[in-house]
Formats: C-alpha cells, structure tokens, sequence
C-alpha cells in the first residue's frame, strides 16, 4: 500500500491518506459477451483513501464515465436498473417526496431531480411542477413516456444555467443515490446553487459511510462511486460553496443511507437530530483514519475467511454456483479470487445479463430456471447478503432438498434455515379502543390509569408523524415498554421474538382508522411499523420511561433481518 500522501480532490490538499487496495478490478457493471472472451478487459487498481484535512473518503484512481457509460450503436447510453420494477423502492420515493412536499413547498415551487432514471420520485409529486435530468437514454425516455419532462443530459453547471434562462429557480433540488457517482463534485454543487431559490433545498440519499464501517460492507465500494459521505465531509464540501446541512435522517436502503438536507448559510435552522447524528460520528471516531485502517483490517481477515470457507468446501467436491449478478458480487469474485472454478455459474433474474459472463472472472450468467432445474448444486453464494432472509424464503425448494446459501459479511458463513413459527407472541398485549362518534365528531381512549394492560409507570408521550415508505425500526428495548396508536391513518405493526432454541415469532397487526388498537410492547421484542395506502400515519407512543440520551435503551437492526416483512402480499 502506497503510504505517500495524495492530493485530495474536494479540499486540493495533499492529506488523501490510502487505507485499502483491492488490487486490479473491472469495471463492476461491464458483463461480457461470448464473442469477446479473447478481448482485454478495461481493469484500475481499486484504491481509497481518506483526506485528514476534509474528512472526505474517495476512490484515489477514478473510472472515466466513458468506460461505463457507453452508447450503442444507436448512440443511446443504457443503465440496467429500472427503479420503478421495485415496488417498495416506490413507495420509500413517495415517502421522500411527500416529506419535501409538506415540509418545503408553496404552491407555485419548483421541483427538479438530478439523475431521475425513469421519475419514480418525481411521479410522487402531483401538485408541483417538475423536471428531471438523467444521463441514460433508455431510463429517461420511459419517464418522458409517462409525461414527466426530462433532459436526457449530465446535470453540470452549464446545464443549470441553461435551465435557469429556460424555467427559472427550484425551491428543491433532489438527489437519491446519483452524487456519490458524480466525478466533478464542485461543477455539479455550482448547477444547485445556480438554481437554488433563497429558500431552497438540496436533498440528497447516498449510502452512509458509518453503515459501510460497521456492517464491513467493502462490496459497497465499486468504480461508479466516487465519494463515501459522513455528515462531516458533506458539510466540509458544502462549506465550499456557501452551503450547510441542517437536518439528517437515515434510510435503510442500499444497506444503510443518509438523506441529508442542505440550504445555503442561515436559511434553516439545524435539528437536534442533526446535532446527534454529528455527535455519533465523533464518538465512533470516523473522522480519524484509524478507523479506515481498522476496517481495512478487518476486511482482509474477512477475505481470509471467505476463501478459507469456499475452498475447503471445493475441497470436499461440492458444486458452488452464484445467486444474484450484481455490481457487489463483481467485487467480491476479484478481490477474492472466486473464478469459475469456484463458482461454475451465476443465476440472475436479468434477461439481458442472462447469457454474458461476469467482469474480470468471467463466469457465465444463467436464468433463475437454469439454477432451480440444477439439482446437483450443494451451495449458492448470495451476492445479496443483506436480503438473505427474503430470499431464503423465496428458495425453499433449494433449501429443502439440503442446498444452502453462503454469505461474505457481516462474516464469511453457511447460512442455515431458521424455524419461523407463526404463533402468537404471549408478551404482546392488545386493548380495542372503542370509538364514541355523534353529529360532533368522535373520540376513543387509548390508555387509563385502570387499564389491565398498565403497569402503572409513567415515563413520557410523544406523537409522531410517519411518511410513506418510511420504515420506523426494527428496534429492541432492554428496560423500556412501549404503548402505541395509530390516531391517523393506518400502519402495519411487526413485532419478532427470537426464541432461546433460535426459533423466531412473528406478529403483524393492522393499527390505525381500521383497526383502532393500542399495542403494549415489552422489553426484549423487536418492532417497526410502516405507513399502509400510501398515506402518512400519525402515531401516538407511550412509555414507561422518560428518554435518556446518556442511555437510549435502544438496538436496532436492518428493517430487512427477517426478510421482508413488510409488502403488502397478493393473492
């Protein structure tokens, strides 16, 4: 590892310290084709490092948009990815976009949306007018086919002074995954604050760099992400361009994001939970590079193991195939080495990978049908691995006839079925609240003092209001019991036990206008709840504890640890 010094290229001081080299890597979404097997494949050394002066981690050797984006002979560029295919992508956009809807906007504001794919955000917006930029051609014009206008372009400054001449100010300028990407952060940051009106937003969505050091998430770092974000760095970036963040919240997508909310210096005033969220980064230490030489540590300890683990089961002549041809797992096949003659193919539900071979290794692609007619496979090496249980589930015929699924992190290991059962769990209580309704209006209790339900300890009560697409939670208390309503609109409740033989129980209720139930939680259950029919839902809580910071009595986990718990089923 290279231990000079480099030049940053947000602050343009020699501080950018590498901590990690994954050695020579392919672009992580160039499959190819048969006929061109013979041809050299484009490869950089995949290298990243930290600048001790602006805190911002960067890829050192940055992929050209060119080698990645690259137009057919039609001359229309392609992006794989359709986000609307995602049902609850959908609705966590809605959710993104009606909070800034409510929040921020007047009647006559303006919305636009830097790489919009195929305006799965900006569709949310009914009462607002909206434009998208997005570079493919093939995403932008189904979102020109369902009339929301778009510019098939790089959103650049010399763009957003075009569109300033053209349509004026935004009050919002949005981003969800797409500025991790962008090479030239300065030029792009000059476009939003040409367009910004003097009370504008600019709201961004990127994975979060805390979630990728603690979940040891190395898949996550490939050549179209540039930048990896704290809170801190953001802010030093902004700082250059008169800019501040002055709210935050974290997202669970792409295995743990920040939506982070920025204005121009003093428009708003900064949240308390901003504040926390900044205090968090200091307490963990990740503006120091220790941190980073840690997590490169632990990485390669886990490479170790994962070669360790699949090597030894070849050993033992067991057939390994692959599940899921994703950007992540290009990454995993070259930095640790897995080949062909490891993995002897990869099964995708992507018609047009279906047939190509895989950057670097060259693995074929098969179809789903190919894997499940393949009864001789011992073990499928799950790229996904933070969707192992909503894909376990979706394998059972695999799973049932002995096949098991391998995952690299959090820790290299065989994935071994879990007993789900569907009983009730005892802890759980649940009081009808009955509604009083007249010519006046209507009313319904939730809790009295006389309620066989109270324990009778009192800590505080808070009301919440929850988006669309918003999961709250999962979340455990070890000391705490929780009361909750639903006293607007509806939501769905999940409540999971794990059992001492590792069995697990899972409870989903109906809560809200339908159903007008109040649920009493006790320590020791996790629980989450999400808005239902695309509404927000106003929540009121109850605990028998006031709230501590010092001591928050509160884990968490991936709303996905279960599976998904959580889309609506058909049928």
């Amino acid at each position: 590892m290279d231990t000079q010094k480099k030049r940053c290229k947000i602050c343009n001081t020699e501080n950018l310290v590498e901590f990690i080299s994954f050695g020579q890597m392919p672009v992580a979404n160039a499959f190819v084709k048969k006929s061109d097997l013979d041809k050299q494949e484009y490869s950089y050394e995949m290298k990243v490092g930290f600048c001790e002066h602006c805190k911002m981690v960067q890829m050192i050797n940055v992929v050209p948009y060119e080698k990645y984006i690259v137009p057919d002979n039609f001359g229309k560029t392609n992006y794989a990815f359709f986000s609307s295919t995602s049902k609850f992508m959908e609705d966590h956009f809605s959710g993104f976009a009606i909070e800034v809807e409510k929040k921020f906007l007047e009647p006559t504001s303006k919305v636009l949306e830097t790489g919009s794919n195929d305006g799965i955000m900006l569709q949310a917006f009914k009462n607002h007018e909206v434009l998208g930029v997005e570079p493919s051609t093939n995403v932008a014009e189904i979102a020109i086919s369902k009339k929301i206008p778009t510019i098939n372009d790089f959103f650049t400054e010399s763009l957003a002074k075009k569109i300033l001449s053209e349509k004026g100010k935004f009050r919002a300028i949005l981003s969800a995954n797409v500025t991790l990407n962008i090479i030239d952060l300065h030029d792009y940051l000059n476009g939003v604050t040409t367009l910004l009106d003097e009370k504008g937003i600019f709201v961004t969505e990127d994975p979060y760099i805390l979630d990728i050091l603690e979940k040891n998430s190395y898949d996550q770092i490939y050549d179209e992400h540039v930048w990896y974000f704290s809170l801190n760095s953001l802010s030093n970036l902004y700082a250059q361009h008169e800019m501040e963040i002055f709210d935050a919240e974290r997202q669970w997508t792409h295995g743990g994001s920040m939506r982070v909310f920025a204005c121009r210096k003093g428009t708003y005033e900064k949240t308390e939970r901003l504040k926390k969220y900044l205090e968090e980064e200091q307490q963990k230490k990740i503006n120091l590079i220790d941190s980073y030489i840690e997590f490169s540590k632990r990485v390669e300890e886990n490479k170790k193991k994962l070669i360790d683990l699949v090597y030894s089961l070849k050993a033992q002549g067991k057939k390994i195939v692959g599940y899921a041809a994703a950007s992540k797992g290009t990454i995993v096949q070259n930095y640790c080495n897995l080949g062909p003659n490891i993995l002897e193919y990869i099964s995708d539900s992507t018609p047009f990978k279906q047939g190509l071979y895989t950057p670097g290794k060259n693995i074929p692609i098969v179809s789903p049908e190919f894997f499940h007619d393949d009864k001789k496979v011992d073990y499928a090496f799950l790229f996904a691995w933070n969707h192992a249980e909503e894909i376990m589930k979706k394998e059972q015929e695999f799973i049932s006839r002995g096949g098991r699924f391998i995952v690299h992190l959090p820790e290299p290991k065989i994935v071994e079925p879990q007993k789900q059962e569907s009983k009730e769990i005892s802890e759980i209580q649940i009081k009808k609240l009955n509604i009083f309704a007249n010519d006046q209006g209507y009313l319904f209790e939730t809790l009295r003092a006389d309620d066989k339900i109270f324990d009778g300890k009192f800590g505080q009560v808070l009301v919440s209001a929850v988006y669309p697409g918003i999961i709250k939670g999962l979340h455990l208390h070890k000391k705490q019991t929780d009361y909750t309503a639903c006293i607007k609109g509806n939501m769905k409740y999940i409540a999971i036990k794990i059992n001492t033989d590792k069995t697990i129980k899972i409870n989903t209720f109906i809560v809200g206008e339908k159903n007008p139930i109040l649920i009493k939680c006790p320590p020791g259950i996790w629980h989450g709840y999400t808005p239902l029919s695309n509404q927000e839902a106003i929540v009121l809580h109850l605990m028998d504890k006031v709230y501590d910071p010092a001591d928050p009595d509160t884990d968490r986990k991936d709303p996905f640890e279960f599976g998904d718990v959580w889309t609506p089923r058909h049928g």
